[in-house]
């Protein structure tokens, strides 16, 4: 009842926000009234940012002043390139890492629990990989990192209640010292509350899930424009109450119930896992001469995963654990601690049209595990290796005009892994090719703890892919059908025990579908679907098919009140989807609980006054229509009906 009343009081005191910022917001500072007929929309428009306050050439600070750029564009030379702050309402209502992800994520059924992707992906990268994935989702990745280049302090200020104990508060702060150096920072704190397995929705005892997330970042360019620097460090603190999933109740009339959110959870409220991460990542170039660059960039990283059970028994008793190793009376403590420092340097630059870079890398990396024998002994082992020599050249050669270009890459680790890439785009369509093989997971090579333990030699994976897409546009029309073919070869899978296994042999997996868009007037629809069909479905199990939609219409209040209300869509085909292991955060195949199709219908409303956006949205409003609930993850129950706002402010002054 708390939360309903506190939910409440907020949401009059949004809607009194609203009411008074509409009037005011129809003056600009210094008593000018705002003209009528102001171009705007719901992209942000119109006068914000740049309108003119006397004859002087003095203008308000906003997102046309406050730009930013990534690595990727300095790294590939388009150091010119600058994006402004976002102050659209596309999309805004997506305010959870699935629904960003358009729902190509599946998790545990809520807010900061384990992920994984719902299609294959091959590897990106060359060289071993540590192989804890299942939060990557909520921690800031090397290419999200933005760098700033503001006329004026830009904070930005965004909170989130999503409804039933989820809860997310984004706090940034940048500014330029001056002309040619930016510093800034970015704090994000998130938690969940269980939906089962507690009887209490107030205190300690309802936490699922909690996250804190830091990011501190700075840019140099020198005065003559030759030196560029980048650095930053991102910091990763989260953590989860493993529940192991619902256990049905066998004693409701009528037989099992499956949707019994009341119910108890198949591990004991103190399970933990508990993931750290610290990265310290520095870039840096000079120019010698129009055309040629020299860059570096340096890296440390460090991961700290730890899993605590203090009922170990509890977790065999219902199948989460394949059984007991050493100690059944004893807490179950796993951590793994894992160090890497990477160095690449290399050269770049533009030559008649082409733009190059060729570089070197390095990587030396740790890895130690540590386990319990007993409450008082532990045992620990230890993994390590210098990768040498990592070869990397890309290139990329921009036809007619920028809108059609030619890239191509390759790296290789000598003596092992290996990645090309190729692909070609046109106004008429876009296609590539790529081929990789790559290290199995220090994971999947050794790991030892109180429940399962393997030492493995696996050999190299590998995928060939082959992709298309052709955008046709007519009117107010956007199709663009894609597809996608994938020769997956000696694939490495985790089986029905947890347990690392790789297949002998090569299977295809084959992608059909495509987007489609349409705008007309104030209405606005999109859609995404596909069809996948995989030749080994006993070790790869993807749903065959997979759709997203959604139909919004857009408004004005007053002139200066924009408003998107709309519904979106998720749908996906039932399969055997794999299982999770909280032990080692890893999805694993099942054959015995098959996840039923469903249709996740949410409504929302988004709002704009000047720069402040708010959205109001009803997820999953048609629970109890197609059925009593659903599954994301065998085990695991989809989040129910529930109301959520949230609110993004940035100050530009």
């Amino acid at each position: 009842m708390k939360n309903t009343k506190y939910g409440a009081l907020f949401f009059l005191g949004i809607l009194y926000v609203l009411n008074v910022a509409v009037v005011q917001a129809q003056q600009l500072p210094g008593g000018i009234r705002m003209p009528s007929g102001v171009p705007g929309g719901l992209g942000g428009g119109g006068n914000m940012g740049g309108a003119v306050l006397d004859d002087s050439t003095k203008t308000i600070y906003g997102p046309q002043t406050t730009l930013h750029f990534y690595e990727e564009d300095i790294l590939n030379n388009r150091d010119s390139l600058r994006f402004r702050v976002d102050t659209l309402l596309d999309n805004f209502h997506r305010w959870t890492y699935l629904d960003r992800a358009l729902n190509r994520l599946v998790d545990l059924g809520n807010l900061g629990t384990a992920t994984r992707p719902v299609f294959y992906q091959g590897r990106d990268e060359v060289g071993a990989q540590l192989g804890f994935r299942a939060y990557d989702p909520y921690a800031i990745q090397p290419e999200e990192v933005k760098y700033h280049d503001t006329r004026s302090p830009y904070t930005d200020m965004t909170y989130i209640a999503g409804g039933r104990g989820q809860n997310i508060l984004r706090f940034g702060f940048n500014q330029n010292v001056n002309p040619r150096l930016n510093v800034g920072f970015r704090l994000q704190r998130f938690t969940s509350n269980k939906q089962y397995g507690t009887y209490s929705s107030l205190g300690s005892e309802s936490n699922l899930a909690q996250n804190w997330n830091f990011l501190l970042h700075t840019n140099y360019f020198s005065a003559n424009k030759k030196y560029t620097l980048l650095a930053h460090f991102r910091h990763l603190n989260h953590q989860v109450k493993e529940q192991g999933g619902l256990i049905p109740d066998s004693t409701a009339a009528g037989g099992l119930d499956l949707f019994n959110y009341e119910g108890p959870a198949r591990l004991d409220d103190q399970a933990r896992s508990w993931e750290r991460r610290n990265v310290y990542h520095l870039y840096h170039q000079y120019r010698l001469a129009n055309g040629f660059q020299l860059f570096q960039t340096l890296d440390y990283r460090r991961v700290i995963n730890r899993y605590t059970d203090p009922s170990p028994l509890q977790g065999v008793t219902n199948g989460i654990y394949p059984g007991i190793l050493f100690d059944s009376t004893s807490a179950t403590y796993q951590q793994v601690d894992y160090k890497l420092l990477e160095n690449r340097i290399g050269i770049k630059g533009t030559f008649s049209g082409f733009t190059y870079r060729a570089y070197m890398r390095n990587r030396l990396y740790s890895m130690q595990g540590t386990y319990n024998l007993t409450d008082s002994v532990q045992g620990r082992y230890r993994t390590s290796h210098f990768e040498k020599v990592i070869l990397g050249l890309w290139l990329s050669y921009y036809l007619k005009d920028s809108t059609q270009h030619l890239t191509a890459e390759g790296e290789h680790l000598i003596g092992r892994d290996f990645r090309l890439k190729g692909e070609l785009a046109t106004r008429w369509f876009r296609a590539g090719y790529h081929t990789s093989f790559w290290s199995p997971d220090l994971l999947m090579e050794r790991y030892v703890s109180n429940h399962v333990r393997w030492e493995n030699n696996f050999t190299l994976t590998g995928a060939n892919t082959l992709y298309g897409s052709i955008p046709i546009k007519v009117r107010h029309l956007e199709l663009e059908p894609t597809l996608q073919y994938q020769l997956i070869t000696r694939y490495l899978y985790y089986d029905t025990l947890g347990l690392p296994r790789q297949l002998n042999g090569s299977f295809s997996v084959l992608r059909l579908g495509g987007t489609f868009s349409w705008s007309q007037n104030k209405w606005n629809a999109f859609a995404m679907g596909y069809y996948t069909v995989s030749s080994n479905s006993d070790v790869l199990r993807i749903p065959a098919l997979f759709a997203n939609a959604q139909i919004s219409y857009d408004f004005t209040y007053a002139k200066v009140l924009f408003i998107r209300a709309g519904v979106a869509v998720h749908y996906r085909s039932a399969y055997l989807a794999d299982a999770y292991l909280p032990l080692t955060q890893q999805f694993h195949i099942q054959n015995d609980f098959r996840v039923d199709q469903y249709a996740v219908a949410d409504v929302f409303a988004t709002f704009r006054i000047k720069r402040v956006r708010v959205f109001l949205k009803m997820s999953h409003v048609n629970e109890g229509l197609l059925g009593p609930g659903y599954y994301t993850t065998p085990g695991y129950l989809g989040l129910r009906r529930t109301f959520g706002f949230g609110l993004s402010w940035p100050l530009f002054d």
